[in-house]
């Protein structure tokens, strides 16, 4: 911890953060509803039931709800691999996974798998569970999942050897709607969604955060601040701690008791960026375009999701993080380039405002609505698609913006999604690691990147 941070905290009698921007597992705070999911997906791996599906939305604490899990079943003596890095495909991942394990990889695919199958017989024979988590499940391709796939196929006459729990945010779901992946999405036996702290356990979590740092007595939060603070985070535990933080910089000229009264909760809300999340209500042209747009992009999800046998998921995720949202809609003029009606070709999407920042992406009109940017463009007539282009053009295209580095063959493997993911990282949109329309205008937009550097074709791997 650096040295302001600890005067920062010692001037309010604290130990150590409430509040921080990371995932804090050492205060984790468990309501009824997280304690009932915690055993339930324990009881699911342990009994070797299969796959087990955990979904949240950005801030919902999957990450921690995660260590706690590994924590508990690692009591229990379980041997437990977590993969967090899911920008490894294929076979990057399966070494992955084996070295997580206490393996060596070997290099190839199919020696890796006996291996893999070895180790867990061995821990079978010795009644030891083997659990493998994927964080971040959204960023896998299909070839990684027909991989996973492929593992939960070493079993014995009645159990599976090796149980695995896919975690990601909501857009996981449109990917294991997939059709050609149905097998793998056959075997989720659990699915968990995580939502948001409801109105009355928002007090109860700050005073267990600040009482799990050393505040006692000293710091208090009054229930007329709490409804506040539900209002402007809708129990997004990120946002919490957004709000909080910047809550504690107002109690210094306070003597102890100090109080966090809803105007200091106003106060902060307005200083960290975060405003209240209100309906997204849509025009009727624009909600039945919406529609459309979701049913052809996420398929079969609601199907998948109304097959999970878990009665958690009372209601559907949003299938995407990037939401096609409408043509022909005219938008409030918050920016000069906004002003005026849009011509019936207009594209809209909504993407979720995770940083005060606004997405970068040229001739684009960017505003925020609630708890969403808003990015609308104009597609220019005759520009060929860089999303229904050859794998070729679009490495192509990629390495003209200095994203992809390797040399282009045509092969849609790690190397172009990686390059897919920074370019949409770069620029502020869902990193997805998929073209879909956004990143497609983005990459037709952007200057070409020109630097004496950069031309290293010609050593860099193959996109294999």
């Amino acid at each position: 911890m650096n040295t302001e941070m600890t005067a920062h905290l010692q001037r309010l009698g604290l130990s150590r953060s409430p509040f921080p921007p990371t995932p804090d597992s050492t205060g984790y705070f468990s309501s009824p509803q997280l304690e009932r999911d915690q055993v339930e997906i324990g009881h699911r791996l342990r009994t070797r039931a299969g796959i087990v599906l955990l979904t949240g939305e950005i801030g919902t604490g999957k990450t921690t709800f995660l260590r706690r899990l590994i924590k508990d079943l690692e009591q229990d003596g379980t041997t437990v691999s977590l993969v967090f890095n899911t920008f490894l495909q294929g076979p990057d991942l399966l070494a992955a996974v084996l070295r997580d394990f206490g393996l060596a990889p070997s290099g190839t695919p199919a020696e890796d798998i006996q291996s893999l199958n070895r180790f867990l017989v061995q821990r079978w024979q010795q009644q030891v569970t083997c659990v493998l988590i994927i964080d971040d499940a959204q960023n896998l391709d299909i070839a990684s999942l027909e991989l996973l796939r492929l593992l939960t196929c070493l079993e014995s006459e009645q159990e599976k050897l090796l149980q695995i729990v896919l975690a990601g945010q909501p857009e996981l779901l449109t990917l294991l709607a997939r059709p050609e992946i149905r097998q793998l999405t056959s075997r989720i036996t659990t699915h968990v969604q995580l939502q948001g702290l409801d109105a009355a356990a928002i007090g109860q979590y700050v005073r267990f955060r600040l009482s799990a740092a050393g505040a006692g007595d000293s710091i208090v939060i009054d229930d007329d601040a709490a409804r506040v603070l539900h209002a402007y985070s809708a129990g997004n535990q990120r946002r919490i701690h957004l709000i909080m933080d910047r809550c504690l910089y107002g109690l210094y000229g306070q003597q102890t008791p100090r109080r966090i009264g809803a105007a200091l909760v106003h106060t902060a809300a307005a200083e960290s960026g975060v405003r209240s999340p209100a309906p997204r209500r849509l025009p009727p042209r624009m909600a039945i375009a919406a529609s459309l747009g979701l049913a052809v992009a996420s398929g079969l999800t609601w199907a998948v999701i109304s097959a999970l046998p878990d009665s958690h998921a009372s209601r559907p995720a949003t299938p995407a993080q990037v939401l096609p949202a409408t043509s022909g809609t005219t938008l409030p003029a918050r920016d000069p380039a906004c002003d005026g009606n849009r011509a019936a070709d207009t594209v809209t999407y909504a993407i979720p405002a995770t940083t005060a920042q606004p997405p970068s992406i040229p001739q684009s009109c960017i505003h925020r609505d609630g708890d969403y940017w808003q990015v609308s463009w104009q597609p220019v007539a005759g520009r060929a698609s860089t999303a229904d282009a050859p794998v070729l053009a679009l490495q192509q295209a990629l390495q003209k913006v200095g994203q992809y580095d390797g040399r282009p063959d045509g092969v849609l493997g790690p190397l172009t999604r990686r390059a897919i993911a920074r370019l949409q990282h770069a620029h502020g949109l869902p990193v997805t690691a998929q073209v879909d329309a956004l990143t497609e205008h983005l990459i037709s937009t952007l200057p070409p990147f020109t630097t004496a550097s950069t031309n290293t074709t010609d050593v860099h791997s193959h996109d294999r």
